[in-house]
């Protein structure tokens, strides 16, 4: 097996270039015990550091990488889902295209991931082809043990275009590692994924199935088995229960760190965009068939040196973001405010609760709207910055926190379904689809919504503002929501009686790009 062949020529190179004046021991007994060690990232959006506070940076977890394995050349290096989108440099254009994760994954073959498995945010762009071409692109392994590829007949694998042929994107695989004595150890791998990924040539199967169907699978060829997992938090534990034999499950789709343990496994989380890595110690006795995991949360920041090789690919496609928002008529270094306060835009923020760049950005979307409408809906996933913005803004920080862009449309929608569409966004939090709000106000004690201070009446008609997005039914609980409207403006969801939108060849509209409304709003106050 191809990485069996890579991690033992490791191995021989680690033994064989020590210190010549010492000499490599030999004679030495296979004493059944081996240590693997696992460097794990999820939901990893942006290659550089944090403009904010200079933590993450995808060229130090690369020396990270390296300093593991010059002690453990049984080092495989993991990222538990969601990286091709969403990223300002992935909605940009470069030599034509769109580039739509290709820098993600430029970056991520140089710093030497080994394993992925997909996210819900792999399947972001519409068009299969952008996936694709990233498959095609990487040299890494992806996981996708409950997601398969549809066509109108058939579903099959994902898989790399390779030489004429293809190469499978495996549900599973088994990996052997020696150490110095001689032990071997077969390790077995699988991943699953949330399937909130909606793509019409996408399939997906039930995860918790998926996964007790390949751990069963991998007993039988595996010493021990781990899993990389991009799910919640609750949905980890729940999985663990289920299959306590393995004793490591690297997890994703949660943006803050945490560790569990459920049993004697444990389930681990990094914070997103490698501001933190985890480093598992696997070591597994043979003689006893037992595992014991050790974890350790690492910051990245300053104080660990840019690997120069990764660095490099990181200031190329720097230079493409810079060249590429001017293009498209965005300065990066253009001042738009001075915030008088930090704007916290994390996701344990804007996804919990209504919060100040949410109000902010409703009441740009309100500023701009020609109908006069009631009040402004947005999903707190259109926030992507995971930060904490302070001092001055500028045009790049605006785009860092709405990456995906889009037009803004103004509906004439019924009461019943403005409600029904509440009551989903409240049932959305922790997730993206959790709903900020302007002129919109909930009476807990009363157990109402209100709209400009009246209670939400079912038979009355409203006017309401929202991202283009959420008119196509692919935020999550809302697919209610779908509608298009013909050239009069009529609707084609029997609750939503108008809709109007901007002419997308008038650039003056701010209509057009929720960011342009928002630079606009911010500058005029």
């Amino acid at each position: 097996m191809k990485a069996t062949r890579i991690l033992y020529l490791l191995l021989i190179t680690a033994l064989f270039s020590c210190d010549p004046g010492k000499k490599v021991a030999t004679g030495t007994s296979d004493d059944g015990i081996i240590e693997v060690q696992f460097l794990q990232m999820n939901d990893v959006y942006e290659i550089s550091p944090s403009l904010s506070d200079n933590t993450g940076g995808l060229a130090r977890v690369a020396t990270i990488r390296k300093q593991l394995l010059a002690k453990n050349p049984n080092t495989f290096t993991v990222l538990a889902g969601d990286f091709i989108s969403p990223s300002v440099i992935g909605t940009l254009k470069h030599e034509g295209k769109r580039i739509r994760g290709k820098q993600m994954v430029d970056v991520l073959n140089t710093l030497g991931l080994n394993w992925v498995v997909f996210g819900n945010h792999e399947f972001d762009y519409d068009d299969l082809a952008d996936l694709q071409a990233r498959l095609d692109e990487s040299t890494f392994t992806w996981f996708a043990a409950n997601a398969r590829l549809k066509g109108d007949t058939w579903t099959q694998q994902f898989f790399k275009n390779r030489n004429g042929g293809t190469e499978i994107c495996p549900d599973n695989e088994v990996f052997t590692v020696y150490d110095a004595d001689g032990t071997s150890l077969n390790i077995g791998v699988f991943g699953v994924l949330i399937n909130t990924g909606r793509k019409p040539w996408v399939a997906y199967s039930d995860y918790f199935d998926a996964a007790k169907k390949n751990y069963a699978d991998l007993k039988s060829r595996a010493d021990v088995v781990v899993a990389l997992t991009h799910l919640d938090a609750a949905e980890d534990k729940k999985l663990s229960a289920i299959l306590p034999g393995i004793p490591l499950l690297m997890g994703g789709h949660d943006h803050d760190n945490q560790i569990h343990k459920v049993g004697q496994a444990t389930i681990a989380k990094a914070d997103a965009n490698a501001k933190t890595v985890y480093v598992h110690t696997l070591r597994y006795n043979k003689n006893t068939k037992t595992a014991t995991v050790k974890s350790e949360l690492r910051r990245v920041n300053a104080s660990i040196p840019d690997d120069p090789e990764t660095a490099a690919v990181v200031a190329k496609w720097e230079q493409i973001k810079n060249e590429s928002l001017a293009s498209s008529g965005f300065d990066p270094a253009k001042v738009v405010t001075k915030l008088s306060e930090p704007l916290d835009c994390r996701e344990a923020v804007v996804r919990h609760t209504q919060c100040k760049a949410g109000e902010l950005i409703t009441a740009a979307m309100m500023s701009v709207a020609k109908t006069k409408p009631d009040c402004a809906i947005l999903n707190s996933g259109s926030i992507r910055v995971d930060d904490i913005l302070s001092g001055t803004m500028t045009e790049l920080d605006v785009v860092r926190m709405l990456p995906f862009g889009g037009g803004i449309t103004e509906v004439e929608m019924r009461g019943a379904l403005l409600r029904k569409t509440l009551d989903a966004g409240l049932r959305n939090k922790t997730n993206g689809g959790y709903l900020q709000l302007h002129n919109i106000s909930r009476d807990e004690t009363a157990g109402r919504w209100m709209v400009a201070g009246k209670a939400l009446d079912d038979a009355k008609n409203y006017r309401v503002v929202l991202p283009d997005f959420l008119l196509t039914g692919n935020e999550q609980n809302m697919d209610f929501l779908k509608a298009s409207a013909d050239a009069d403006g009529k609707s084609s969801n029997p609750d939503i009686l108008i809709i109007t939108k901007a002419d997308p060849k008038d650039k003056n509209d701010l209509r057009n790009d929720v960011r342009r409304a928002f630079i606009g709003y911010l500058r005029g106050k």
